[in-house]
């Protein structure tokens, strides 16, 4: 598939365009039930949420720590800052243009240091290696929306695609009657591949950031005193956060997550709750990311 085709142009601005509707349709439920929610904000502590925001910081920055191992096998001091700022450059290109031009960016920001295709590559194993874990957490427990007999199928069904996101990944070496028919951009796949042991690294400190996400999550429902168990709001979280990333088109699944969390959580803690809660996620993990991309912007620029 070519990126610079002109129905890609399109297909992100419909994307967008869906996304603000889904966004709009969640934050309705907000407006529509206010006054069932005045009660939360009057308990609202703040501390809870001070800490929820400082985790969702950390989280990025072990997000970058996964994407320098991968990059560099291992853990190096001369390199990590170099890397850490060009994962933070790169962030808030998923918002815009897209999810695709984060890898596009992210290439272009290591110059003649590496090729943009072997970088593009390392990216879509992170996003494989990322994909893979965030369907493992949503296994450990099943939407409260689905019924018992379809939440065991439902769990079946995101550990296989744990497995096979994370084995995809962690391939050394494609077929040459597969790699054809890839796209351009993914034909540097075979050309240096990770090692086992960084794919580990990287596997750790990403699986690290996800507990560090799913510890901020759970930190924002408390301090808005809402009372739901920390694994089904973690599998809730993980699942609407693969719902986004399926939504190619729709720029860091704006609309799509919302929806997601509002879809899991609205039978427990009922339709308006749900829906800010899910608002106030959005606006807690944009925040988070905002905040680690202007200072790598400005770091970046300085040590220019």
């Amino acid at each position: 598939m070519n990126w610079r085709n002109p129905f890609s142009g399109y297909g992100r601005m419909l994307g967008l365009a869906l996304g603000l509707a889904a966004f709009v349709l969640v934050a309705l439920q907000i407006w529509q039930r206010h006054d069932e929610l005045l009660p939360l904000w009057r308990r609202m502590d703040v501390a809870h949420i001070a800490a929820a925001l400082i985790l969702c910081v950390l989280v990025q920055g072990l997000f970058g720590l996964s994407w320098h191992v991968l990059a560099r096998g291992r853990v190096e001091r001369a390199s990590l800052v170099a890397d850490q700022l060009r994962w933070g450059q790169s962030l808030m290109a998923k918002y815009l243009p897209g999810k695709i031009w984060q890898g596009v960016a992210r290439g272009a920001l290591y110059g003649e240091e590496r090729h943009v295709g072997a970088v593009f590559v390392l990216f879509v194993r992170e996003q494989l290696l990322s994909l893979g874990i965030s369907a493992l957490i949503a296994a450990a427990c099943a939407p409260a929306a689905l019924p018992a007999t379809l939440g065991w199928w439902f769990r079946c069904g995101f550990v296989a695609a744990a497995f096979v996101l994370t084995a995809i990944a962690a391939l050394r070496r494609l077929p040459a009657a597969v790699r054809v028919r890839l796209p351009a951009s993914l034909a540097a796949w075979n050309s240096a591949p990770p090692a086992p042991a960084a794919l580990l690294r990287a596997w750790l400190a990403q699986f690290a950031a996800y507990l560090a996400m799913c510890a901020a999550f759970a930190t924002l429902a408390d301090g808005f005193g809402l009372q739901l168990g920390w694994l089904q709001l973690s599998a809730a979280l993980c699942f609407a956060g693969l719902a986004g990333v399926a939504a190619l088109f729709v720029p860091a699944g704006l609309g799509v997550r919302e929806a997601g969390l509002f879809w899991c959580l609205s039978p427990a803690l009922g339709p308006g709750n749900a829906a800010m809660l899910a608002v106030a996620w959005r606006v807690a993990i944009t925040a988070g990311e905002g905040s680690v991309a202007l200072l790598a912007l400005a770091a970046g620029s300085r040590r220019r």
